[in-house]
């Protein structure tokens, strides 16, 4: 006879297991695996950005200064449900996952034992106290007795604070980010951190704040950004990268490209029914190429703080002579063209029945301007509310 818990535990498992079928496939494939509830699930990484990040530790990058091939070691101070450290430890020779919650550590420490994994698993808090015992305990020949921390300490951690809310400075997040990383800068060179940060979050403040040297990585699947990384021991180069079954699409570059890129913006007056709108990937937005892309197929952007271009050829026609060109083909996005431009929602009206409504750096949010307009959602026509030019315009296009 079950007990209530018992049930309560078996359509936890059959919860997980359906919700997770996308997300997490070599799992689902696993008999015996075990479910987390529901709100872990919703908060782990998924098998496709996990993939990455075990990716990104055996890759040997032009743009680092060093590759992190093979570490010796990997420590997950925020272990949760285990993905990351799963497919993560492939790449280490010794694997410590950490994780507060015991009963989410006793989950991950049957996955790793029913898929033959070793990894070493440990149900306590992570903090500097923590890995000072590591740094202290490493038997070698160096530095007398204690051999140097080398691999890579990864760290995902909570942006919430006791009560539920939500925290956005990294000294606020748990366990506290910038305690540790400074402790790794002071006293362990060899150890490069790791850190999967909120998507929200201003990167180039985080890096201003964390010290040294970091590249940075901007993930997004579907044109959604799902993971903000930051790599310590980089050289300070940012990377949006478009995650897709067909193969990854990849934009690097740096601050200062960004910063010496010479934009065209669309000059008032110039005639816009016809032309080609694109807007580019959400996780181009997010590392903030934003001038590079004007600069390097000759789009004009919209305006400065409009993050849209315009052509008057399709935009996947369009190739970069660049010959230091952070993009290996044109990135992916969305492309429209304009078919029509109003300034007044009764203009529309009279225009259209039927459209998407979207709004990028205009004078009201797209639910805002839906109401008034009281068109029927759906189709490929959309009215895209934006400013070009220093002007607010409501533009038909219809998506290509």
């Amino acid at each position: 006879m079950f007990s209530d818990s018992d049930f309560r535990f078996a359509l936890q498992q059959i919860e997980g297991r359906q919700r997770t079928q996308d997300k997490l496939p070599a799992f689902a494939a696993v008999s015996g695996w075990l479910y987390p509830p529901r709100l872990n699930l919703e908060q782990c990484s998924s098998e496709r950005t996990a993939r990455y990040k075990a990716a990104l530790l055996a890759q040997s990058s032009k743009n680092c200064q060093s590759s992190i091939v093979n570490c010796q070691l990997l420590i997950d101070a925020t272990g949760g449900y285990g993905v990351d450290t799963y497919f993560m430890s492939e790449q280490a020779q010794i694997t410590h996952y950490f994780e507060q919650n015991t009963d989410l550590a006793a989950i991950a420490e049957h996955n790793f034992r029913l898929a033959g994994k070793s990894i070493v698993c440990h149900a306590e808090p992570f903090g500097v106290n923590v890995l000072s015992t590591f740094a202290e305990g490493m038997p070698g020949e160096c530095r007398g007795n204690v051999r140097p921390l080398s691999g890579v300490l990864y760290l995902d951690p909570a942006r919430r604070d006791s009560h539920g809310g939500k925290v956005f400075r990294l000294e606020d997040c748990t366990p506290n980010v910038i305690d540790i990383v400074r402790y790794v800068q002071r006293n362990c060179p060899d150890l490069r951190v790791l850190l999967k940060l909120s998507p929200m979050l201003d990167i180039r403040q985080a890096v201003l704040r964390l010290g040294g040297n970091w590249d940075i990585y901007v993930l997004s699947i579907a044109n959604e950004v799902k993971e903000l990384l930051l790599l310590s021991g980089g050289t300070d180069t940012i990377r949006a990268v478009s995650l897709d079954d067909a193969g990854d699409h990849t934009v690097s570059f740096t601050l200062a490209d960004e910063q010496a890129a010479e934009v065209q913006f669309c000059p008032a007056g110039q005639p816009l029914q016809g032309l080609y709108i694109f807007e580019p990937d959400a996780a181009i937005l997010k590392a903030g190429a934003f001038r590079l892309l004007s600069a390097r197929f000759g789009l004009l952007k919209a305006a400065p703080n409009t993050h849209l271009y315009l052509s008057t050829s399709h935009p996947l026609t369009l190739s970069s002579s660049h010959p230091l060109t952070p993009f290996p083909s044109f990135p992916p996005g969305r492309t429209w063209q304009i078919m029509g431009v109003y300034t007044r929602a009764k203009e529309v009206q009279r225009a259209l029945t039927r459209a998407n409504i979207l709004t990028r750096n205009y004078v009201m949010p797209a639910d805002v301007l839906r109401k008034q307009l009281r068109l029927k959602d759906g189709g490929d026509e959309y009215i895209i509310g934006c400013r070009i030019a220093d002007k607010p315009l409501l533009l038909h296009c219809r998506r290509i």
